[in-house]
C-alpha cells in the first residue's frame, strides 16, 4: 500500500506549471479572467463589424477585400474561442488565460481594444493590439500586422 501512495505523490508532483497556475487562479482570479474575456469578446465583435463595413466599401479592390477577409476570419475565429470559454465558465476561462502572467493588465488591454474598435478609423491599431493580446495569452498569432 505504501508503494501506491508514493506513486500517487510522484504523479501529483508531475503536474505542469500551467495546470498549477490554472488551478490556483480558478478561485482567485476567475472573475478577472471572465471580465477580460468579455472585453475581448466585445472588441472582436466590434472589429468584425468594422471589417465587414470596410469590405463593403472596397467593392472593386480585390486585393483589399482579400486582405480584409483574412483579418475578418482571424477575428471571427478568436471571437468563437472567447465565446466558448465564456459560455463554459471560469474553469475554461482560467485555462484559456493560463499563460498570461498579469490578468489585470490583460483586462485593461482588452477594454482598450474594445474602445478603439468602436471607431472605424482605428481598426488597424485595434488589430495590432488584439494581435499583441494573443501573444500575451500565449496563443499562436494568426494575423499579420494591420
Amino acid at each position: 500500500m505504501k508503494q501506491g501512495n508514493a506513486t500517487r505523490r510522484k504523479v501529483q508532483s508531475l503536474k505542469t506549471s500551467r495546470e498549477t497556475r490554472s488551478t490556483v487562479r480558478e478561485g482567485k482570479d476567475s472573475g478577472l479572467e471572465m471580465k477580460a474575456l468579455e472585453a475581448l469578446n466585445t472588441a472582436y465583435g466590434r472589429v468584425a463589424r468594422v471589417l465587414s463595413q470596410e469590405i463593403d466599401r472596397s467593392k472593386t479592390d480585390v486585393e483589399q477585400i482579400s486582405a480584409l477577409g483574412g483579418r475578418l476570419r482571424w477575428v471571427s475565429e478568436r471571437q468563437k474561442l472567447v465565446r466558448t470559454a465564456l459560455q463554459a465558465g471560469p474553469g475554461l476561462a482560467a485555462y484559456v488565460c493560463g499563460d498570461c502572467q498579469e490578468v489585470k493588465e490583460l483586462r485593461s488591454l482588452a477594454e482598450m481594444a474594445a474602445k478603439l474598435a468602436a471607431s472605424s478609423e482605428s481598426f488597424p491599431t485595434t488589430l495590432n493590439l488584439l494581435n499583441y493580446i494573443d501573444h500575451e495569452l500565449g496563443w499562436t498569432p494568426l494575423a499579420q500586422s494591420a
